[in-house]
């Protein structure tokens, strides 16, 4: 080896350690392999359908307490957009995330593509009108002039959703992709040339951004089934052997068995690929009228699907 590879200077011996202490803050707090997981699909602001699948996953009861014990719950992104019920269901999820925690249990939010709207001020993809329900939050700095893209009727929320506003510090928390055991979770899917980029260092650019201290990162940028994590629809639709060959890929490098992705919408949970990719979107919110159907991992090895 050349001697002069051995030496490091103190400034980048320091800035590894820094980036090492980042990814490791961003890391989950969480058991490799969970006894045992319930995954759900898109939420789409629907609060009766957030409150109904976690009480079929056994994770709450009718009045909204923690009862799933050492459960796991997977939500994988979306939960805004489309519907009008965001705030309500935004504060649910925070509620039962400290209810879970408190009780031996984990409940996971994953970003998806709507919250990255949330957070470009984009209002594209909203409800017919979930804005009255930010009005109120206390400490929403609505002279930010980044928001005078959006008319006055829906500034308190983009105030709330915007980087560094106090939904999107809340947001901030949640991971882009999550692995826990051999089975990676994903709002849209992570190709070979993010799984190479890095989990740790996705979630980390994210979350930076979300909390306001950085610029949108290129693992965020991108439109519908673009290339990104939150946005491919690689895994999810007209899927054919070709795809089943990168998804194999792209598992080699992440170390796991499986993909859980949403993003799409499907009549049923539906595997693929040799049941190496789970696509999970069944359409719950009343925005595309589905019913609700969730996907059990047992042991990181037995996955079924849970339905009413």
């Amino acid at each position: 080896m050349n001697p002069a590879k051995r030496v490091w200077t103190r400034r980048t011996a320091l800035s590894g350690v820094l980036l090492g202490l980042l990814f490791w803050g961003t890391s989950q707090a969480q058991p490799a392999r969970p006894h045992r997981v319930v995954v759900m699909g898109d939420i789409h602001a629907d609060e009766g359908v957030v409150r109904r699948a976690f009480q079929l996953a056994g994770a709450t009861n009718a009045k909204d307490e923690w009862i799933g014990g050492n459960l796991t719950v997977v939500q994988m992104g979306d939960l805004i957009g489309r519907s009008d019920d965001e705030r309500q269901v935004l504060d649910f999820v925070f509620d039962v995330q400290r209810k879970a925690a408190a009780a031996g249990g984990t409940v996971h939010a994953l970003v998806g593509n709507h919250e990255v709207f949330g957070g470009r001020l984009d209002n594209q993809a909203v409800g017919p009108n979930p804005f009255p329900a930010y009005e109120d939050i206390p400490g929403l700095r609505r002279d930010d002039p980044r928001l005078r893209i959006l008319p006055p009727h829906a500034r308190a929320r983009g105030a709330a959703l915007m980087p560094g506003g106090p939904y999107a510090r809340k947001i901030a928390a949640f991971p882009v992709v999550l692995k826990l055991g051999e089975t990676v979770f994903v709002h849209g899917g992570v190709v070979p040339r993010w799984a190479r980029y890095g989990v740790e260092r996705i979630n980390a650019e994210v979350r930076q951004w979300l909390l306001g201290q950085t610029p949108e990162p290129d693992s965020a940028l991108g439109v519908d089934d673009g290339d990104r994590v939150m946005w491919t629809r690689q895994f999810s639709a007209n899927v054919d052997e070709a795809d089943c060959a990168v998804l194999a890929e792209s598992l080699q490098i992440l170390g796991a068995r499986r993909m859980i992705v949403a993003h799409t919408v499907h009549r049923e949970i539906t595997p693929r690929c040799g049941e190496r990719v789970w696509a999970v979107d069944v359409g719950m919110s009343r925005a595309y009228g589905g019913m609700i159907q969730l996907l059990e991992i047992l042991d990181d090895r037995t996955l079924r699907v849970i339905r009413p």
